[in-house]
């Protein structure tokens, strides 16, 4: 009993160990990361322009989110006091640069370096510096006004976070073009690309996004299933997504679709199915999107999910976000080994039916 206690124990740590390190540390490319890296620009600079016609009104001597205000919603009291205001602006919970400026001038200066950063991280250039420095413009704008930020910005932020950790800038960049050229000109150059070309930080990297986008699919669902509670008539208590009229809600608020779509009144059971959609599909993803064969199902139904959630919901930079962050379970690879699968099994079917055309030649 003992020695099998021993072997089994032995076993378990060497499989563990193994399989712990294949998760983590296995060396791959920086396609993934590079696609993210694109789409994520793109958004952070949509984001990043819509405070520009209100960077001074926000921000300025006088403006509506003093950092007084700011102070107020996070203490619950005002002060004018300056130590309590510098707590809030160098406390790493609350970073935010823009705290140090509150003139016309240097508001727009600072407004304009930040959407020049932002643009260089789009397009890859100088990837792994512009990284952290687009992660801190982003933190510094959703700290500094958090009345006008929405559940879009902490999916932005941990994106950029966990994107420092790998080489985005690998693919779909100017670094990578750049790369090329010079390899093209210097053949030592070449062997060294080809020798960086597969990094396990690129792994750790979509390894920590997958995992927290897992658990916020998981906690998304299951916050669905537990309330909010709205009061109905006769002053009962319900859960409309339970109720499975959630959709119906959204449709029904006049500042939230984008489309009308007032007719699916008339049919409860329309809205109720995609209600009860949206929340089996979030518990399915936060588990199946594991599994090596149903992961490209997952990816491909995220997408009329989270089209049709932006539609009703009017929040399309927060589905827009969340598809991206779905890119982090994309693997060439995979996709490729499929392709190649159904190619294989064509040709297959193919040839099984040749000497049937033969024979009746």
């Amino acid at each position: 009993m003992t020695a099998f206690l021993s072997n089994y124990s032995a076993l378990f740590v060497n499989r563990f160990g193994q399989g712990w390190n294949r998760f983590w540390y296995t060396p791959r490319d920086g396609y993934s990361l590079g696609l993210m890296r694109l789409c994520l620009g793109v958004l952070l600079l949509y984001l990043h322009l819509t405070y520009t016609p209100d960077v001074v009104r926000f921000f300025g001597t006088d403006g509506v989110i003093s950092p007084e205000v700011v102070v107020e919603m996070r203490h619950g009291i005002i002060t004018g006091e300056q130590n309590q205001i510098r707590y809030t602006t160098i406390n790493p919970r609350y970073l935010s640069y823009l705290y140090l400026f509150d003139d016309a001038f240097s508001l727009r200066a600072v407004h304009l370096i930040g959407a020049v950063i932002l643009l260089l991280f789009t397009i890859g250039l100088k990837s792994r510096v512009m990284c952290v420095l687009a992660w801190l413009v982003t933190l510094s704008y959703m700290h500094r006004a958090p009345f006008v930020t929405s559940a879009v910005e902490p999916i932005v932020c941990l994106l950029l976070f966990y994107m420092c950790f790998g080489r985005s800038g690998a693919s779909f960049s100017v670094d990578s073009w750049l790369a090329r050229r010079r390899a093209a000109r210097e053949p030592g150059f070449a062997r060294e690309l080809e020798e960086k070309s597969l990094s396990f930080g690129n792994t750790i990297a979509l390894r920590l996004m997958q995992v927290h986008v897992t658990v916020i699919y998981l906690a998304m669902g299951l916050a669905k299933l537990s309330g909010p509670p709205i009061v109905t008539e006769g002053s009962a208590w319900t859960n409309p997504w339970g109720a499975g009229h959630a959709v119906w809600l959204l449709i029904a608020r006049p500042e939230s679709p984008w489309v009308n779509l007032d007719w699916i009144a008339g049919y409860p059971y329309l809205f109720q199915s995609w209600t009860l959609a949206i929340v089996v599909f979030e518990l399915a993803f936060g588990v199946f999107i594991w599994n090596r064969l149903a992961r490209p199902l997952m990816l491909l139904v995220a997408l009329p999910m989270w089209g049709s959630l932006a539609l009703i919901s009017g929040i399309a930079p927060f589905s827009v976000a969340m598809l991206i962050a779905n890119l982090a379970f994309f693997d060439p690879e995979e996709w490729r080994e499929l392709g190649q699968a159904r190619g294989a099994a064509e040709d297959a079917a193919a040839e099984s039916r040749e000497p049937g055309r033969a024979a009746t030649a």
